[in-house]
């Protein structure tokens, strides 16, 4: 049992580390030679026609580069009492697309689509949907403006590391193959067949919450067990709505709170009902499908 799921596990990974690996180097690549730090300047010298105050330009062009900086940024500016806290919310939701962008070539190029392929490209798409929606949104609310100030350079690094990238991968996958020949996991999905979601898209909901990467490995593992990309593509958006609240508490909460105080826990709340609802509505859509 052990040997057999070793066995499918290294195949697994020949089929999909090699891509993994080039995509990562092609990104530190890109990086390093600064290319993307140069389309994101042309990007921002285009971004005047949109009349952002000085502000939210600022903030918005520093999101693609590092959402830290941006929020940090932002504070400062709330703190002196230049923009409103109207505004910072609309900000913080016109950097969602940005933000998501920034995440492009350390997350969804190097690992999400080279592991599931076509579903990789589909979530990915849906991921930028929803936050180009958010970004639109802020974009309504914003007192707008004509400046356009200088954009400090900044580097945009590639903080992942390959090795612990495929050490997630292994691990999962060989995990997923190890519970298969046991039976486990064909005894939890029976047990919830009496739910209108596909057992199989719960279980990759609740990994989620624990763990993104490895619920995208677990997709994968399931899609070779025939799982379809329409229940697959749900597992992942369910896991992003039953997981909003701990990864808020997680990972915004904290970083907004000791930027804004008090006041970026109704930041960070606004942001995660946005992301919920419009998660809510695309699973709606695939359900009815």
């Amino acid at each position: 049992m052990i040997y057999q799921a070793f066995i499918s596990t290294l195949i697994f990974l020949a089929r999909t580390a090699p891509f993994v690996v080039i995509s990562y180097l092609a990104i530190a690549y890109l990086s390093k030679r600064s290319y993307l730090a140069k389309a994101l300047r042309i990007m921002a010298f285009s971004l005047k026609r949109l009349r952002l105050n000085s502000i939210a330009f600022t903030s918005f062009v520093l999101s693609f580069f590092n959402i830290v900086v941006a929020y940090t940024f932002l504070s400062q500016a709330w703190r002196e009492k230049r923009v409103r806290d109207k505004d910072v919310i609309a900000i913080s939701l016109l950097n969602s697309f940005p933000s998501v962008f920034s995440h492009l070539y350390s997350f969804y190029i190097p690992f999400v689509i080279p592991i599931l392929g076509y579903l990789g490209l589909v979530y990915t798409a849906l991921r930028f949907a929803v936050a180009m929606i958010k970004s639109f949104i802020g974009y309504l609310l914003l007192d707008k403006g004509d400046g356009l100030p200088e954009i400090e350079r900044y580097e945009v690094r590639i903080s992942e590391n390959i090795l612990k990238v495929l050490a997630v991968m292994f691990l999962t996958y060989f995990a997923i193959e190890l519970l298969y020949s046991a039976g486990i996991l064909n005894f939890f999905v029976k047990n919830l067949e009496f739910l209108p979601i596909d057992p199989s898209a719960l279980t990759i909901s609740i990994v989620a919450v624990f763990n993104l990467r490895s619920a995208i490995v677990l997709t994968a593992g399931f899609l070779e067990k025939g799982l379809s990309y329409k229940w697959a593509l749900i597992g992942l958006l369910l896991g992003n709505v039953i997981s909003f609240s701990v990864r808020s508490a997680k990972h915004s909460l904290p970083l907004h709170l000791s930027l804004f105080g008090k006041f970026g826990f109704k930041i960070v709340f606004i942001n995660s009902i946005l992301t919920l609802l419009l998660d809510v509505v695309i699973i709606a859509v695939l359900l009815m499908i």
